[in-house]
């Protein structure tokens, strides 16, 4: 291995690395809500489920106008302009206090949407009282994410790691205090659960913000600030490339929220497997992500520095750092299918056989899933360095939906492979994915341009 390929595998995996584990701490949170609102019965824990899928979902897709920051900011860096990088982090900032306003507004009508969908007044009501809480952190959920894009981009992914893995214990304390009540608080039960959430995002986001700050006082890239004509112009730039981010994780969010939806067609057991099995696999894609993230981090800034060729070794190396990680997982899903499913419910227990038998098929087609989720997601992150978003966009709707989702309802309920031909679904639109955005990525041969440029 030649010194410049060891020396780009280590800078993308001292980038990856933290963010990877950030990305399975910020998963963790969510099994912790999951658990301890489980204590409060069944109907509050199906309210949080959907109330929080809802949530979640929404604030995701704003999530990606503002992950533009990174590649912008890193381009910036790799041009020597570190003051320029502070300036988009302080535009990423305007824009995500922008997107919070509809999200809230959003979250606190809620009822009267559940109940023009035909659902139960009281579960309706329960999703609504968890939902107009939540609904608080909604800023700092999107202002988290346009801060991390800079923390990034100016390479102290550790400080991300460190704030989230720090989130993982104030997310369990504000549950058991505000839930609960304790501290001197009262309980507040379900609405204890969403304000707790609330409040550990924008204690997140202070953490990132105290991150920030601690960069050296010489470094400008700590600066959050710009001239009002400069922050317009940056909005533009982030709006331009992040809109199409947003709307590829809207389109791999909707398909899987749409499938499993179709799933529960086939009854209980078919969705419990369906949860286990796809739970696994999120897991396991939190490493791929964080490879993905860095990977925009390294092709950007090469770019920035007017280095394409060390662009696209970058690129090239993520792409195999991401494959070879999801081939080991694949093998791990498949060799230890039975005790990682004894983890969710009780192997031996008769009433669990089917939901078990089905979970073991679904296991063998993540085998498969796996890697190619691996390969598509990193080779969006390398095209995102590129700046080159709005056709990954619209070539993963084609692949998700025209192909994964096609296919998948086809041989689900057309073809008689009945819940595993959903599963098969996934497996065929994500190697289409993966294969057209790994295409693209790898053929690219695009001149550096300006900062000023970037559009």
């Amino acid at each position: 291995m030649s010194p410049g390929l060891v020396k780009e595998v280590r800078a993308t995996l001292v980038l990856a690395l933290p963010l990877a584990a950030a990305n399975v701490a910020q998963m963790a949170m969510g099994v912790t809500d999951t658990v301890m609102v489980g204590a409060l019965g069944a109907v509050p824990l199906a309210a949080v489920g959907l109330g929080a899928g809802f949530y979640f979902t929404t604030v995701v897709v704003c999530q990606g106008v503002v992950l533009a920051v990174s590649p912008l900011a890193a381009f910036a860096i790799g041009a020597g302009d570190r003051a320029a990088a502070g300036r988009i982090g302080a535009s990423g900032l305007v824009l995500a206090a922008i997107l919070a306003l509809p999200v809230i507004v959003l979250m606190r009508s809620s009822p009267a949407l559940l109940a023009a969908l035909g659902y139960d007044p009281v579960l309706t009501g329960d999703i609504g009282i968890f939902l107009r809480a939540i609904a608080w952190g909604a800023p700092g959920f999107i202002g988290f994410a346009a801060l991390r894009s800079l923390l990034a981009a100016v390479s102290r992914t550790r400080a991300i790691m460190l704030v989230l893995g720090v989130g993982i214990g104030t997310n369990i304390v504000l549950n058991w205090a505000l839930i609960f009540g304790h501290l001197g608080l009262p309980a507040l039960g379900l609405e204890g659960s969403g304000y707790a959430s609330a409040i550990n995002q924008w204690l997140m986001f202070l953490g990132l913000a105290a991150a920030l700050a601690a960069l050296p006082r010489h470094d400008p890239a700590h600066r959050l600030r710009g001239s009002l004509a400069d922050i317009l112009a940056d909005l533009r730039r982030i709006l331009v490339l992040g809109g199409p981010i947003a709307g590829l994780q809207g389109l791999e969010v909707g398909v899987f929220v749409t499938s499993a939806a179709l799933m529960g067609l086939f009854g209980a057991e078919a969705l419990a497997a369906h949860q286990i099995a796809i739970n696994c696999a999120s897991t396991t894609f939190m490493v791929p992500l964080g490879i993905a993230q860095a990977a925009t981090v390294r092709v950007a800034a090469e770019l920035g520095a007017e280095r394409p060729d060390s662009a696209r070794r970058a690129a090239v190396v993520a792409l195999s750092l991401g494959t070879a990680c999801m081939a080991v997982s694949g093998v791990m899903l498949w060799l230890f299918a039975v005790p990682i499913i004894g983890a969710y419910i009780a192997l031996g227990d008769p009433g669990n056989r089917g939901v078990i038998a089905l979970a073991r098929r679904f296991f063998a087609v993540a085998a498969l899933f796996q890697i190619v989720d691996g390969i598509q997601v990193v080779a969006a992150g390398g095209l995102r360095g590129y700046r080159d978003t709005t056709v990954p966009m619209l070539l993963a709707g084609i692949g998700y939906w025209g192909i994964g989702f096609v296919g998948g309802w086809a041989l689900a309920f057309k073809l008689g492979a009945g819940p595993v031909g959903l599963w098969w679904g996934f497996v065929l639109g994500l190697a289409t994915v993966a294969a057209m955005l790994t295409a693209r990525l790898l053929y690219r041969r695009p001149a550096a341009r300006p900062l000023a440029q970037v559009t």
